[in-house]
């Protein structure tokens, strides 16, 4: 069956590719926003913030670290922001790497200052190379220089706290510290930001319809991996939020298992935690499939209990609760199940553009925050894990369900396997 599955989406001669709304990329407003929104909190000091995305591959893949991304829209290498409040026309410039024309024959070209670059990102000025020089200017006319570098990272790793201290060092100016600047204006979701996780979330779906076909035995955790990482791209998906888990039987009781090696048998239950990614925002969904089509009496008590975990968190999420307060609810819940130790993990995290996105777990949540709500059961003596998850967004009445349109009530996903494997025949 998988076979002709794949036989039929490779040349499905009626196939058009789609063009999801809204665009992948973000208007330049937004980040010109974002940056006054900063501006606006610094109480007048400077502060330069530099790139630190990583770099993957033969080809030198770069991925931007979520932070320089959420200012900037830029993926680039060696980028840097210098934030200059108390300045009347240059209160935001941009440093980008210099030029190198033999290094673009393989990466390609790159586009030149200009009034069009200029335009492109929204910024008062664009300059190439190091900051630093720059920066004298910068600290003759303020009085101090703000840290806004997340926390995470020591001084030793970030070029922008060694400016910045330098800076301060050679100007006399104070230093402050506002590490958690960012995370804290990241967590709350404007509704550009929800439209493209929503749009990731309808593309997420239609992986996993093709994963509710495909868990069948005989079939190899791979062969799923590939079929839903395929259904997440012909349907608009512009990368993967994270590398697909797969587990089946066994392997399902692992929480990041990444072989994807297995072959499905007739009883197994199969965890599969992956999700599409759209104009860089992430989503985050698990299902427990059967593969015989239905949960087993000892697998349904487990699923049942899993899924009132996920009740009772979605029962606690008001005005003012914390992240820390809803792991509390989602132990107790197991806790009265006689699970609580197998629930291993935290009940969710925050996704942005990051699938574990900023935000403080001790702090009341922020109205228009995204987060996972996740509890999970792990029985490796038994052979079998079950985890559902799922999307919410904070309201000023409570949340709203991201993921409704994916079912997880046990009865709702028996049904939905048999009619997606119905369809497939």
């Amino acid at each position: 069956m998988i076979n002709s599955l794949l036989l039929a989406a490779a040349i499905g001669g009626n196939f058009v590719h789609p063009n999801p709304t809204p665009p992948a990329d973000l208007p330049v407003t937004i980040y010109e926003q974002r940056r006054t929104r900063v501006l606006a909190e610094l109480d007048g000091c400077a502060a330069v913030i530099s790139s630190q995305g990583d770099v993957t591959g033969v080809t030198e893949d770069y991925r931007q670290d979520a932070d320089f991304y959420w200012l900037t829209g830029i993926n680039e290498p060696n980028a840097h922001l210098v934030l200059q409040p108390k300045s009347q026309y240059r209160k935001v410039l941009l440093f980008l790497k210099a030029r190198d024309p033999e290094a673009e024959r393989w990466t390609g070209p790159r586009e030149p200052v200009s009034p069009a670059l200029l335009k492109k990102y929204g910024v008062d000025r664009v300059l190439r190379g190091s900051p630093e020089v720059a920066l004298s200017g910068t600290g003759l006319h303020h009085d101090c220089v703000a840290i806004i570098s997340p926390a995470n990272m020591g001084k030793v790793d970030r070029v922008d706290d060694e400016l910045a201290l330098r800076l301060a060092s050679r100007f006399g100016l104070k230093v402050i510290y506002k590490r958690g600047l960012l995370a804290e204006l990241r967590a709350t979701h404007g509704p550009e930001e929800l439209e493209r996780m929503e749009r990731a979330i309808a593309i997420t779906a239609q992986g996993h319809n093709a994963v509710a076909r495909a868990t069948v035995a005989g079939v190899s955790e791979r062969d799923i991996q590939t079929q839903l990482e395929y259904a997440f791209y012909a349907n608009g998906g512009t990368g993967l939020s994270y590398s697909s888990i797969v587990g089946s039987g066994p392997n399902g009781a692992v929480l990041h298992w990444d072989q994807n090696s297995r072959l499905l048998q007739t009883g197994d239950l199969v965890v599969v935690d992956a999700a599409a990614e759209y104009g860089r925002y992430a989503s985050d969904v698990t299902r427990t499939y059967p593969v015989s089509g239905h949960f087993t009496a000892e697998q349904a008590l487990v699923y049942r209990a899993v899924y009132q975990a996920q009740e009772d968190i979605f029962a606690a999420i008001k005005p003012g609760v914390s992240m820390a307060d809803l792991q509390h609810v989602a132990e107790e819940s197991l806790r009265r199940a006689g699970y609580l130790a197998d629930f291993i993990h935290g009940f969710g995290h925050f996704v942005g553009l990051d699938v574990h996105d900023a935000g403080d777990y001790e702090k009341p949540i922020p109205m228009g925050a995204v987060f996972t709500v996740e509890p999970g059961v792990y029985l490796p003596a038994q052979g079998f894990g079950v985890r559902i998850e799922d999307e919410v967004v904070t309201t000023d009445r409570g949340y709203r369900l991201l993921t409704l349109s994916i079912p997880r009530k046990l009865e709702d996903v028996e049904a939905w396997v048999a009619r997606e494997r119905h369809r497939s025949q």
